[in-house]
């Protein structure tokens, strides 16, 4: 994160030192963005990916759980059994869990200390009632039966939600595509026309007001623009598929790299 800052930092300084090289201090901006966003990205994609499989696999949990308890177990016996299941990434939990048990440790505090090393808000709220049930009594099997029925309808509910935000993502990198188009159309095309119409003084008379030595400018701020677009997109990106910016880290690490390389090796920049 800090040699990231400190690139950006660095390529920022050199917009202020007189250059005939355009992309070099864009080098260092570009290059900090990625030491930012990406590491961070990645680790977020990770994590997120470990929260979901053990958000799809809890309510199986508790069904066996439920099952388990039918023959008038008590939940930390339930648990106990349920724990020789298969949960793929949610095993190694369940089995800690187990474990704390038999060692002494309350259902309580085990299911508290699990919330605790895996926090999401669909696992807080469904262990929350789990606790809140077996304080409570009664017949805990058809509770936890009823809590994983609720909880699996839940999560179909907000993957069919996301799902379907997923598809605006696919507009908005078209969107950030056509944009790019437009900027390489602008630096391949348009500018040398331009440039050209100038120094012969055939120019039209809006033309007529600019200056040659403005052209680079101007193309340093379209690649600038560029970069920002980018990251904005990534970041809006995680927001409409998760629902989180911190989702869209590793889109605006991909987005602002890909377009400045683009930039650079076609737009002439």
């Amino acid at each position: 994160m800090f040699t990231g800052l400190l690139s950006i930092l660095i390529g920022a300084y050199l917009f202020t030192r007189p250059s005939e090289n355009i992309a070099y201090p864009f080098d260092f901006i570009v290059l900090g963005i990625f030491l930012l966003l990406a590491p961070a990205g990645i680790k977020d994609t990770i994590e997120m990916r470990k929260m979901k499989g053990i958000e799809n696999r809890l309510p199986d949990f508790l069904r066996d759980v439920s099952e388990a308890s039918r023959f008038g177990s008590n939940l930390a016996n339930s648990i106990i059994t349920a724990s020789e299941g298969q949960y793929g990434i949610l095993t190694p939990e369940i089995k800690k869990i187990a474990a704390q048990i038999k060692w002494g440790v309350s259902v309580d505090e085990a299911l508290r200390e699990f919330v605790a090393r895996n926090r999401s808000p669909f696992t807080e709220k469904l262990i929350a009632t789990v606790i809140e049930s077996n304080r409570s009594g009664g017949n805990v099997s058809d509770v936890l039966n009823l809590i994983a029925m609720n909880s699996k309808e839940a999560q179909i509910l907000a993957n069919d939600k996301y799902s379907q935000m997923r598809s605006y993502i696919i507009i908005l990198l078209m969107a950030y595509g056509v944009f790019l188009l437009t900027v390489l159309i602008l630096d391949v095309q348009f500018f040398p026309q331009m440039s050209s119409q100038l120094v012969s003084g055939t120019s039209s008379t809006t033309l007529s007001y600019l200056n040659v030595s403005s052209i680079p400018l101007i193309k340093e701020i379209f690649t600038g623009v560029v970069i920002i677009q980018g990251v904005g997109s990534g970041l809006m990106s995680g927001v409409l598929g998760e629902g989180r910016y911190q989702s869209g880290f590793l889109y605006s690490a991909v987005l602002s790299v890909l377009g400045y390389i683009i930039i650079l090796l076609l737009g002439g920049v």
